[in-house]
């Protein structure tokens, strides 16, 4: 699966492929081998390469590792590609938000016909140990809501639509 990763404001194209216990990173192209040697909630030891990584998910959007501090924003490619397509384009067809991996619904900070505007979250999704607020492309108006707090959703699986 592809991702789109901001660290800090810069942007790496990220493709996962899970192999065993471990898995295949693709950093830009370049072949990382990643193993989760521990795993204790919000402090996980990644073995990238044969050398271990300390790394401390402290929020959504933060991480620590090795004691250095990163911002770090995570898109499906095929989403990014999507938004960045969309822009300046009529925007009169309905828009379905779909998750960009698997996860569990937080919350949902919408109803259905709720005014949105673009950039506004939509809900919460819990995927990989860190929580992600999705977020509308466009501004647009909740048509319908496929989901519930506490569901478990699939890649790709349809979320929100937006009309």
């Amino acid at each position: 699966m592809a991702y789109i990763t901001k660290i800090d404001n810069k942007e790496f194209k990220v493709d996962l492929k899970q192999e065993g216990k471990g898995f295949k990173v693709y950093l830009d192209g370049k072949l990382r081998e990643v193993t989760v040697a521990s795993d204790s909630g919000s402090r996980l030891t990644l073995i990238i390469d044969d050398k271990p990584f300390d790394v401390i998910l402290e929020a959504d959007d933060h991480i620590v590792v090795g004691g250095e501090s990163y911002n770090v924003e995570i898109f499906d490619e095929q989403v990014e590609k999507f938004m960045k397509a969309s822009t300046g384009k009529s925007e009169k067809r309905e828009l379905a938000v779909k998750a960009a991996m698997p996860g569990l619904i937080i919350e949902v900070t919408v109803k259905q016909g709720d005014k949105v505007t673009e950039g506004q979250g939509l809900l919460i999704i819990e995927a990989m140990k860190m929580q992600n607020e999705m977020q509308t492309p466009r501004d647009g108006i909740v048509k319908t809501i496929k989901v519930k707090k506490g569901q478990t959703v699939n890649c790709g699986e349809t979320l929100i639509i937006i009309e």
